[in-house]
């Protein structure tokens, strides 16, 4: 024993050296192990990430190569149903037959919608966009009228052949200008995903990046639109239904103030702390506009016009979480408030419900017709008979003092008339109802049923003839037609 421990304590580094080499051999194999790990995963992180950058990559690049394809598609139709009217509106005007010019331009009605369909999908400038989709419309919606009047056997006037050849020239010049964009396409200076990025450019510093031909182009577009000639016809893109104003607004003009107290009777609030001082507002109807801050009960936004001081629009946003009051009661209301606001001899037509509140159509009434063109919508909260929204504008615009002719034809011969079709007749009455070129045309409304179903006929009360079928939705939350 005193030997061994003797040997041991001479040679003791000896002895110690294949211990700590050991040791110090684990601890080096511990300390690589310790990085080869997060080497492993950081190289791993970096690969997946890289791999998913990349599909990212791909995946836009694809996104952009199948969005321009769309896009240059929507182009080419454009151009295509373009051509086709000026073509179509030649042939019209060398056409003598009156059946053959109803096929023709209704041709040019459809080729015109097709061509607005496309050109909504283009990223082109919000002004080029707006002045060509107007021609387009209008184009399509005064060849759909004069087709309308060649089916009447009436032959078109040298006036409608001189609009039709004034619309021909625009669309020549139109084709003309999509076809020098067309030509940039094709060199290659049009890229329609980078025609976004440039929308987005000009918006941002007002310089969209395009090549000086292409903007030309565009520009010639506009340019063409804004010398467009006016057209007056029977339809609802005529100049004289766009540009229309109201037709017998009544009263002298107000001053701010005087709208600001008028608004604030509205809503019955007398802290004039809690009305704005208000903003001018240059719509079809000048007005004044109030914030009104009523408390629990919401806030009011009301546009009171400036001649005459006529509540134009009325709205509230505050929710309503429940029902304490009917259907019926609602309407009572909002009739009450409008007879209040100076808007008398109002008559529902129609109602619905909706998230605890009320939506009711009025029409005006007078001599025992209803006066469909003269219309208010009032939203009423069905959990205290609140009065949230009134929207006047359309009576407002349309209403004013009318000789109302007498009826050609009986009560019984419409009735007569709509039986052919309708299996029970329900009610019938008079009703003035609006025309797409703003004429009114008297009629008997004769509301039925067919297999279950109800429906308003409108019979001309003068000819006869069906003026418009509408259908009747009755349901939980309410009555309104189609």
């Amino acid at each position: 024993m005193d030997m061994v421990t003797t040997d041991c304590k001479e040679d003791r580094q000896s002895c110690l050296c294949p211990l700590v080499l050991k040791k110090v051999n684990k601890g080096v194999l511990k300390i690589k192990r310790s990085w080869v790990i997060p080497l492993l995963v950081g190289l791993l992180v970096v690969g997946v990430t890289g791999y998913w950058g990349y599909n990212q990559y791909r995946e836009k690049e694809q996104l952009e190569v199948y969005m321009g394809n769309k896009y240059q598609q929507a182009f080419y139709e454009l151009v295509e149903h373009v051509e086709q009217l000026q073509v179509l509106l030649g042939k019209s005007l060398v056409s003598t037959s009156e059946r053959q010019n109803i096929m023709l331009l209704t041709d040019v009605w459809s080729h015109a919608n097709t061509a607005q369909a496309e050109l909504n999908k283009l990223p082109l400038a919000a002004q080029t966009v707006y002045q060509t989709a107007k021609f387009l419309s209008q184009t399509g919606d005064y060849c759909h009228a004069a087709a309308r009047q060649n089916a009447e056997g009436k032959a078109l006037t040298d006036g409608n052949r001189k609009q039709l050849e004034q619309l021909r020239q625009q669309a020549i010049k139109v084709a003309d200008n999509l076809h020098n964009v067309e030509n940039q396409v094709f060199a290659g200076n049009v890229n329609w995903v980078e025609l976004v990025k440039s929308a987005k450019n000009s918006l941002d510093n007002g310089d969209n990046n395009l090549p000086d031909n292409v903007n030309d182009s565009l520009d010639s577009i506009t340019d063409e639109m804004d010398n467009m000639p006016v057209l007056i016809y029977d339809g609802p893109f005529s100049d004289h239904i766009v540009n229309r104003k109201p037709q017998d607004l009544k009263g002298e003009e107000i001053s701010r103030d005087d709208a600001r107290q008028r608004a604030a009777k509205v809503v019955n609030i007398s802290n004039e702390e809690s009305i704005s001082q208000g903003t001018t507002i240059n719509s079809k109807i000048p007005s004044y506009n109030f914030q009104i801050d009523a408390g629990d009960e919401g806030t009011y936004s009301i546009d009171i016009s400036k001649k005459g001081g006529h509540l134009v629009t009325m709205l509230n946003n505050r929710e309503v979480d429940k029902s304490s009051i009917s259907q019926s009661e609602a309407v009572d209301k909002a009739g009450d408030f409008l007879a209040i606001n100076n808007y008398p001899n109002m008559e529902s037509t129609y109602s619905e419900i909706k998230d605890n509140i009320a939506y009711i159509s009025f029409a005006y009434k007078e001599k025992g017709i209803i006066i469909y063109p003269d219309i208010i919508n009032v939203q009423v909260a069905l959990d205290n008979g609140q009065i949230l929204a009134v929207e006047a504008l359309s009576y407002l615009m349309s209403h004013h003092s009318r000789d109302l002719e007498e009826a050609e034809i009986g009560e019984n011969d419409a009735r007569e008339r709509a039986s052919k079709t309708l299996e029970q007749i329900e009610n019938i009455r008079l009703a003035l109802i609006p025309q797409a070129s703003l004429k009114e045309t008297l009629t008997y409304e004769v509301r039925g049923t067919i297999g279950g179903e109800t429906y308003l006929i409108y019979v001309n009360a003068q000819t006869g003839e069906e003026e418009q079928i509408l259908k009747v939705i009755m349901g939980e939350k309410g009555t309104f037609a189609l």
